[in-house]
């Protein structure tokens, strides 16, 4: 057997379902993707995956595209192909009947509804397998739930969720590194906004001591570092932005171009709208010779105009990504179907 671990996000394919409640394992994935850098991926065996060390483990990330009732088709295809066992499995999914804002861990159990765990238990013909539940709460009033999990999270919820995602993926690196005991002790249960948790006036105390430092001394990074994970538990998530690029000027300063563009890739990742700084970051890979890399980002940008409505930019970002390398399935795929729109429209 082998011993890669296998983390499989539930989701479904599309822009339209993106930010719905029902694609939260997709983004706990994309939460992993953006913090190891690995950019678009590749599609294998019905799924998007990613490869990758997590503390020492090979890991797979998957996101099958099966849609989420018939996620098992693709699961039991990886896992057979890459001789995964149970225990090496972990599935993240919304559920309906935890709480919004808790997260909960399990080594084994049923499906409790959830069609994508559904579909991937028939397909395993086992319940033997570790699963993290992300609470999404019940719908408000006589609400179909169907409509529910495929609505995107409002306003301050949406905040929280990604918060939420950032945990989460902490726990997943705690179940490979640890176990499921200790992922279980260490986040079961442990709701943002709860009275376990630190509330926003100890939050906002420590936030204007960070400031207080960073006034001091502007050029030290660890009063910044704190004030932007400060800023991001407290919602300020453009003060946030905008201290991962003051930080990446300081790194700049310093002569050290890897730790100025991984603060912003971090900034790319919470604003993709910050056009130049993608540029940016796709010219440093491609002058190093990582042309996976940089047709990564090329094609992020390229979402990012395709989803605001300038498809005529998203497809000049794309026939960029080609001139590196023509033959990228993705890319391929988003040209025709940028090309077709443009062309009826």
């Amino acid at each position: 057997m082998s011993s890669k671990r296998l983390i499989v996000g539930l989701g479904n394919p599309g822009i339209k379902y993106a930010k719905t409640r029902h694609n939260i394992g997709f983004r706990v994935i994309d939460e992993l993707v953006a913090r190891h850098n690995l950019g678009a991926g590749r599609g294998e065996k019905r799924a998007q995956t990613w490869d990758v060390q997590i503390r020492g483990l090979r890991v797979k990330l998957a996101k099958p595209m099966t849609y989420m009732n018939r996620s098992g088709e693709s699961v039991r295809q990886l896992m057979d192909y890459y001789d995964i066992p149970f225990s090496n499995l972990l599935v993240v999914h919304d559920d309906l009947d935890t709480p919004f804002g808790i997260l909960r861990l399990r080594q084994s159990g049923g499906h409790g509804g959830q069609n994508g765990l559904r579909s991937i238990i028939q397909h395993l013909g086992s319940k033997d397998f570790a699963r993290l539940r992300f609470g999404i709460g019940r719908p408000p009033g006589k609400m179909d739930p169907v409509n529910y999990v495929l609505q995107p999270f409002k306003i301050d919820d949406v905040i929280r969720a990604n918060e939420l995602a950032g945990r989460a993926a902490d726990a997943v690196g705690v179940w490979l590194s640890e176990g499921i005991e200790q992922a279980m002790s260490r986040f079961n249960g442990d709701a943002i906004g709860s009275k376990n948790a630190p509330n926003r006036r100890n939050l906002k105390e420590q936030l204007a001591l960070s400031l207080r430092a960073h006034e001091l001394a502007p050029s030290d990074h660890k009063p910044l570092m704190k004030l932007i994970a400060l800023q991001k538990k407290l919602g300020l998530i453009d003060d946030a932005v905008t201290n991962h690029l003051k930080l990446a000027h300081l790194f700049e300063r310093e002569g050290n171009a890897k730790l100025a563009i991984a603060e912003k890739v971090k900034a790319v990742s919470i604003r993709p709208s910050l056009v130049a700084e993608q540029r940016e970051i796709a010219e440093w890979y491609l002058a190093r010779d990582n042309a996976k890399r940089a047709v990564s980002r090329y094609l992020n940008l390229a979402e990012h105009f395709r989803d605001n409505g300038d498809r005529a930019a998203a497809l000049e970002e794309v026939q960029r990504a080609l001139s590196i390398n023509h033959q990228h399935p993705k890319a391929l795929d988003m040209y025709q179907s940028l090309q077709e729109t443009l062309a009826s429209e």
